[in-house]
């Protein structure tokens, strides 16, 4: 296995000895076996496709796909157990001189699992048939590259200073790694790998399609980030939850939080992944302030998409009390505090939902239509909020992002915040569905004055005929 800690200019106080990625040539040549099969093929998320290096593997490797191993590991996304773990458990083999692939340490992605070892000949025998290795060795500056480019736009040594001086420091030096490789397109992982807290991650879009770290945008990149922080302050938040067990286990009822993550079979899981990403909105609220509502909002409503459905009512009472901490306090300080506010909140835990709607699946024939939405509790009376306008005709679809204010659209409030009116130009011969907190789309999610968000993607349709 070749390890690698860093090559040439590091990210800003991080030296080259203090780079946690590692290279590793077998995870490498995992990636692009499941990026050659009929699944990494066709699935628009599995494999990321984006880049010119995956085009020059498809250019490179594509006249070997009828070697027998690639139709042995076409998986789907119902086998994603084996995928993930012939993806990641090929981080624990290294070539020897032979060529043989030789296990360096234990590592179980998923228990039950162990594709690797099940097709070692075959892989073995691809590498060899398709000079593998020697493409690999070529491509070394590049990966080198990515990996300091990765750092630089991670902002690393900020993100592991914030961790460590707000929750502890809760790994000794030298105990963290990164691998990574340009051909993973979803499903971030970590495991402890011989001792060592790992994550296997995927790589922001911007640093694929080869734009410089500097050419990105601050929300590109302070979006970015999630990818490795979320995954990095794990292994800082689960400690400190373990302390207090028994005081989540009292205040926090996975019934009432989670909608059906998967989280919630294990008691403290589910708080913990709503505590990971409460943590990452501090992060990026003192890191990229500029850009922070926009982004946290986003990532808020992808998560409640997820089964984390009171996102946004967790992270505000966490700010709130992180706002308002003693002087010299700390997030590790007020943990214990958090928790037994969380526990006085079950009587809020309600999802507001639209109860009614004057054109709800009705056919109207004038384009631009009066709305008049209730609720089913008292709303945040926005000034202006957001929707979409997707509109379906003759097989085609377009979206518009709408903002309704007062001005543009006749917003009014009424009945403390339940009933919401407004016009909104519709689109003719078409069945248009207008979307309130559309992740990556609407800015301004509408919320109860509870403080939950509305559910993501919640919708009314209504058709225009073409008269």
């Amino acid at each position: 296995m070749l390890f690698w800690n860093g090559s040439g200019a590091m990210a800003q106080g991080l030296s080259v000895a203090d780079s946690p990625v590692r290279l590793s040539e077998t995870y490498e040549l995992a990636n692009i076996i499941l990026a050659l099969t009929d699944y990494g093929k066709t699935d628009p998320w599995e494999v990321s496709q984006q880049s010119a290096y995956y085009r020059e593997v498809r250019a490179r490797f594509d006249a070997y796909s009828n070697h027998p191993l690639l139709s042995v590991v076409n998986y789907s996304r119902k086998e994603w157990e084996n995928y993930l773990s012939f993806r990641t458990d090929a981080y624990a083999f290294a070539f020897d001189s032979s060529g043989r692939l030789v296990r360096q340490f234990p590592l179980v992605t998923n228990k039950g699992f162990d594709p690797i070892n099940a097709h070692l000949a075959l892989i073995e025998d691809f590498a060899r048939v398709s000079g593998f290795r020697d493409f690999y060795r070529l491509h070394l500056p590049y990966y080198q590259e990515l990996a300091t480019a990765y750092l630089t736009s991670q902002h690393y040594p900020e993100m592991r200073q914030f961790l460590e001086t707000e929750l502890g420091k809760q790994t000794a030096d030298g105990t963290y790694a990164i691998v990574m490789s340009p051909l993973v397109g979803r499903m971030n992982c970590h495991r402890t790998v011989a001792g060592v807290g790992t994550d296997f991650i995927t790589l922001p879009s911007f640093l694929l399609t080869g734009k410089a770290v500097q050419e990105a945008t601050p929300d590109e990149i302070a979006s970015g980030t999630h990818m490795l922080f979320t995954e990095l302050d794990h292994a800082f938040v689960n400690p400190l939850t373990e302390q207090y067990r028994s005081l989540v286990r009292a205040g926090f009822d996975n019934r009432l939080w989670d909608a059906g993550s998967g989280y919630e079979r294990d008691s403290l899981a589910t708080f913990n992944e709503y505590m990971t990403w409460a943590v990452y909105d501090l992060f990026v609220a003192h890191c990229f302030p500029s850009v922070s509502a926009t982004v946290c909002s986003d990532w808020t409503l992808q998560n409640e998409t997820r089964g984390f459905w009171a996102g946004a009512l967790f992270t505000q009472k966490l700010v709130t009390l992180y706002r308002h901490r003693k002087p010299g306090q700390t997030l590790r300080d007020i943990y214990p505090v958090f928790i037994r506010q969380l526990g006085k909140l079950s009587h809020k835990l309600r999802k507001p939902a639209i109860t009614a709607c004057n054109l709800a699946d009705k056919t109207i024939s004038d384009t631009l239509a009066t709305v008049v939405i209730t609720f089913s509790e008292p709303m945040h009376r926005l000034p202006a909020p957001e929707l979409v306008r997707v509109a379906e005709k003759q097989g085609k679809t377009t979206q518009q992002r709408i903002r309704l204010g007062r001005e543009t659209a006749g917003l009014t409030w009424s009945r403390k915040g339940s009933v919401m009116r407004f016009r909104v130009q519709l689109v003719k011969g078409a069945v248009n569905q207008l979307v309130f907190n559309y992740p990556w789309k609407t800015n301004i999610p509408v919320s109860s004055r509870r403080g939950i968000n509305l559910p993501p993607y919640t919708r009314v349709n209504v058709t225009v005929s073409d008269d």
